[in-house]
């Protein structure tokens, strides 16, 4: 199964390039005119193009992720700080890990998995707040 990624703006877009060459479907929001955007939109857009949203910008797309009635599934980085290369190097571990689970009949609707300061990484079910 074909994992399909949009990229946060607090991410490097040369992160996607890289993806890109390794045969994975990702984007940044830069490709898609969206610098700026605020995070309701880049989530509508990820769902709307069937992507998973990627982001290190963990507080603030939590409550949104409750707040929505659904949505596409988001990989959450607790490090804000990795540099480019430390950034493809985990996405591509969580890459692996996303076509596991959807080669096993899971999808991410959601679903995020969050990718810890200590590189280790875990699926959670963030459903919408009662």
């Amino acid at each position: 199964m074909q994992v399909k990624l949009l990229l946060d703006e607090n991410l490097s877009p040369r992160v996607a390039l890289a993806l890109r060459a390794l045969g994975v479907d990702a984007i940044h929001v830069r490709d898609r005119s969206m610098f700026g955007a605020t995070d309701p939109e880049v989530l509508r857009r990820a769902f709307m193009e069937d992507r998973i949203l990627v982001t290190s910008n963990v507080a603030d797309f939590v409550k949104l992720a409750r707040s929505v009635e659904i949505h596409g599934g988001i990989v959450f980085i607790e490090d804000g700080d990795l540099l480019h290369e430390e950034q493809q190097t985990v996405l591509e571990a969580a890459v692996g890990l996303i076509r596991g689970e959807l080669g096993s009949g899971r999808d991410m609707i959601n679903r995020v998995l969050r990718i810890g300061r200590n590189g280790a990484l875990g699926f959670e079910d963030i459903p919408q707040r009662e």
